[in-house]
């Protein structure tokens, strides 16, 4: 009873700060006659249970952590909680996700109380990564319709055994914004063992997505990309540059990429590290999209700075972002990741 209590006094505090946003940088409401696209890293959502196929021991309720229904129950309501706050007046159209283990806790959150009126669709395919984390998108029903979607497995040539998580595949038709989006949601392979020696497998899974790019590109005249993703590198790593092709945002032009992060404030980012703000998570597309060359534009992309989301970097300076664990410790925030966001919309022609 006492839990159950907490939890209903948690949930009660969870709606009165989505309804009173502090004003921050760049913080604005999802623009009239536009769609917000939203991405999240929202470090390891695990169920309770015990799944025999993949390495999820640590985020169980009698491993050293403690993961139990309660902790999960409350990240859940944080998880929707801040999805909701994203699109301030209006619920995003899009929101990418990863380190999420399953379709059981895309089912809990879509269905939560704070979510269930929104009416999201989920799009999501399992994936062999070894400890069972995924990549998936939401949508609102009301906003697009799902024309097609598939998984983009990442396969290693050197090693066989090589799992990692794959890259979803999304196409839509907004009746709103009467076009066609492609959306890709990443999390490429992390910098364990060090950013060099790991480099090769985020340029594998970087050659793997413009792979996929360029085959849409042949069969037509496709300009609305979208990619969204922790990718582990950050403005103008060699995965990005090398792999992907993104150009400078000032030489782009046309169909090339445009990584958006590099129009942003280089003192801030969406991770900290040692100190250390970076922008591992990104939204990428195309120069004409960002110029609204065609029919759509963009309005560059944001990170979402609310004040629940920081705690006092005691040991360097600032802010970082305000984690569920510290090692076994729980500390009961959100994600040692920043939310990100931007808005596409018609552009009236003159």
């Amino acid at each position: 009873m006492i839990r159950i209590f907490y939890f209903i006094a948690a949930l009660a505090f969870f709606n009165c700060s989505t309804a009173q946003i502090e004003p921050f940088e760049g913080f604005e409401n999802t623009p009239k006659r536009a769609i917000r696209v939203c991405f999240y890293n929202v470090e390891n959502l695990f169920d309770t249970e015990d799944d025999s196929l993949i390495i999820d021991e640590e985020f169980l309720p009698e491993a050293e952590k403690g993961w139990d229904e309660f902790r999960y129950r409350t990240k859940i309501t944080q998880i929707a909680k801040n999805i909701l706050a994203l699109g301030g007046n209006r619920a995003p159209a899009v929101v990418g996700l990863c380190e999420i283990e399953n379709r059981r806790v895309l089912n809990d959150l879509v269905n939560h109380e704070l979510l269930e009126k929104q009416e999201y669709v989920i799009v999501h395919y399992d994936s062999p990564d070894a400890r069972g984390i995924d990549v998936a998108l939401l949508y609102r029903k009301a906003d697009l319709r799902l024309l097609d979607s598939r998984p983009l497995r990442l396969n290693n040539p050197s090693d066989s055994d090589w799992k990692s998580r794959d890259i979803l595949q999304a196409k839509f038709y907004s009746q709103n914004l009467k076009d066609t989006l492609f959306f890709w949601v990443n999390h490429w392979p992390s910098r364990r063992g060090g950013e060099e020696a790991s480099r090769p497998l985020r340029l594998l899974a970087a050659n793997r997505l413009k792979a996929s790019m360029d085959s849409i590109q042949q069969f037509g005249k496709a300009q609305n990309f979208i990619v969204m993703g922790d990718l582990n590198d950050g403005v103008g790593d060699a995965s990005l540059v090398d792999g992907l092709g993104v150009k400078d945002p000032n030489e782009a032009s046309g169909l090339e990429l445009v990584d958006l992060m590099s129009l942003l404030r280089k003192d801030l980012g969406t991770h900290k590290y040692r100190g250390e703000w970076a922008y591992l998570d990104h939204l990428i597309i195309n120069q004409a999209l960002l110029n609204g060359t065609y029919k759509l534009g963009c309005s560059g992309a944001m990170v979402f700075r609310a004040h629940w989301l920081l705690e006092a970097d005691e040991r360097y300076t600032g802010s970082y972002p305000f984690r569920t664990y510290s090692g076994p410790r729980y500390l009961g925030g959100y994600s040692d990741h920043l939310p990100i966001y931007l808005d596409i919309k018609r552009v009236e022609k003159r």
